[in-house]
């Protein structure tokens, strides 16, 4: 066997790693949470995510003070990061067609949301704590299902929704609605299949179909 100094390799010490900023550290630690949610939801501890960064557990709560902080900046990155707040203008601009303003907004909200780590963090974490999913939805149905149904109110020109029974039916209606633009994800990032690639067309047709089907119940059933 060679020893050193005789013609033999020196073993190399191992390198030391680079120094991150505070920032640079706490992105570490949010991409590395986010993989993890994107890939088993939020069952996991911060002792296994530290161990996959190859940190101490010490220095992950020197930035996050417990795993709460983690899912709240993990909610901010993923979900609220993404959201445009001019969809609500867009509802809102009554200028144009209210069938060319869902368009326009349904597009970009597709855009935003069919993303593997939006689509199965949402799904994933909902088994263990939908606190994810549920502060998202909380946030559409304030924000988007209550502009959508005013707009179509206010389009079919009649007060028809005054009453609460009519009101939360309606909003069912355009929850389902609203949702089959995220089955898209589910299908792509949950089940692996193949999602249309013209989602402009296939957005159009399904605002066509609803707003025909919706307005009809709006102004008969409804009313009745």
């Amino acid at each position: 066997m060679s020893e050193p100094g005789n013609g033999a390799r020196k073993p190399k010490a191992p390198k030391k790693s680079r120094y991150l900023s505070k920032v640079e550290r706490e992105d570490q630690i949010l991409a590395g949470a986010i993989s993890l949610a994107s890939s088993r939801g939020l069952n996991f501890t911060t002792r296994e995510l530290a161990e996959k960064l190859g940190i101490n557990q010490s220095l992950l709560y020197r930035h996050f003070a417990n795993k709460k902080a983690l899912v709240d900046r993990i909610y901010d990155e993923v979900y609220l990061s993404r959201w445009n707040p001019e969809w609500e203008d867009w509802l809102q601009d009554r200028t144009k067609p209210l069938k060319q303003r869902l368009i326009e907004y349904l597009i970009d909200y597709s855009k935003a949301i069919i993303r593997k780590d939006w689509i199965r963090i949402f799904m994933l974490s909902a088994f263990d704590d939908p606190v994810i999913s549920q502060r998202y939805i909380g946030l559409l149905q304030r924000r988007i299902f209550e502009v959508i149904l005013d707009e179509m109110s206010v389009e079919v020109g009649d007060d028809l929704l005054e009453a609460g029974a009519d009101r939360d039916m309606a909003i069912e209606v355009i929850w389902g609605f609203h949702s089959s633009f995220f089955y898209l994800g589910v299908r792509r990032w949950i089940y692996d299949l193949p999602v249309p690639r013209d989602i402009e067309k296939l957005t159009e047709v399904r605002v066509t179909a609803f707003l025909e089907g919706a307005q009809t119940i709006l102004s008969t059933e409804l009313a009745s």
